[in-house]
């Protein structure tokens, strides 16, 4: 049996998938990357429960990362299920709705 993955954040220990519900981040998809802008600043945290954050969507690899979120009153991140940046089920970014409505 594996043990479960702790991460201490904010004075708190938990484990990571609690962590990343908790803070009601977006789990990255390998196979499908969000679009973020580079500028984007972000809270991250790694395969090891290492959070980081504050950083800029352009200082990191989000391959390397299992999940993000924008940090409050950022508005670079354009909501969409398909691609992985929403929490909500039914919104696509623009990007995602124009790949549909031209068949790319």
């Amino acid at each position: 049996m594996m043990a479960a993955i702790m991460v201490q954040h904010g004075g708190f220990t938990m484990p990571l998938d609690t962590f990343i519900d908790a803070y009601r981040m977006v789990r990255v998809d390998r196979f499908a990357q969000p679009k973020l802008a580079g500028d984007a600043r972000l809270m991250t945290v790694d395969t090891g429960g290492i959070v980081c954050n504050h950083c800029r969507a352009n200082q990191v690899d989000l391959r390397d990362m299992l999940a993000f979120r924008l940090i409050d009153g950022q508005q670079e991140l354009q909501p969409c299920f398909d691609c992985g940046t929403s929490l909500d089920e039914g919104e696509l970014c623009e990007n995602c709705t124009d790949d549909l409505e031209y068949g790319a």
